[in-house]
């Protein structure tokens, strides 16, 4: 995908004209990294990693050396922000999960862009505050002290339907490793689970495939 591409597919740049995005096109570094290669680690230059096609994890290594998953970014999503405003990254990671074409806005590059057009700005703090929104979401599922409460309330909310009138079927976006780290659990343990899930016919899985049916909603009632 070329530069403009990635500009006409990110959020963040949609209060910008087309003229305007094919003036700052030049601003923008297209790399391509392949499955498991770090997009970026502590001690990098700071920069803003726009993911243009397939997808990153983010992730931290504590000072035991012990890793902990934090989000899973998107095609048209990205991260970093925080360092273009002085932030200093001393534990997250960024890792391809498949090919991965990125867009890459270094901080110099940033400080232009955001004289040139000071109402990205207020985009960026409106994009923001859906991240926080994000972390929140997990903070509360963390809070939650069984496991299996935790992970009831991560499937329902792959659940699109405001209202389950049927059992639905719910893809599961993260490897039992990631869903693990995101709720601070085993792998083992999340299988464990999920199996337990079936045995009480509350589920049926195929893979990352989840069938939810009413049983399911009927038990957790939804928490």
């Amino acid at each position: 995908m070329n530069k403009l591409g990635c500009l006409c597919k990110v959020p963040l740049f949609n209060p910008l004209t087309m003229n305007e995005k094919n003036n700052i096109q030049c601003l923008l570094h297209h790399k391509t990294f392949q499955k498991g290669e770090l997009i970026f680690s502590p001690g990098d230059q700071e920069q803003l990693s726009i993911v243009a096609s397939g997808a990153m994890r983010i992730y931290r290594i504590s000072k035991t050396g012990k890793e902990q998953f934090i989000r899973i970014v998107k095609e048209g999503e990205y991260d970093g922000e925080n360092y273009l405003f002085g932030l200093i990254n001393d534990s997250l990671y960024g890792e391809a999960i498949k090919e991965t074409k990125v867009c890459i806005l270094y901080k110099t590059e940033f400080n232009k862009l955001i004289e040139l057009y000071p109402q990205l700005s207020c985009r960026l703090l409106q994009l923001n505050a859906r991240k926080t929104v994000e972390l929140e979401r997990q903070l509360e599922l963390l809070a939650l002290d069984r496991i299996e409460d935790r992970l009831a309330l991560y499937i329902s909310r792959l659940s699109p339907l405001p209202t389950i009138i049927e059992d639905e079927i719910v893809t599961l976006p993260l490897s039992m490793k990631e869903l693990a780290n995101y709720l601070a659990t085993s792998p083992e343990t999340i299988s464990r689970k999920l199996k337990n899930f079936q045995e009480r016919k509350l589920i049926i899985r195929k893979g990352k495939k989840v069938t939810l049916l009413k049983t399911f909603w009927n038990e957790f009632n939804f928490l």
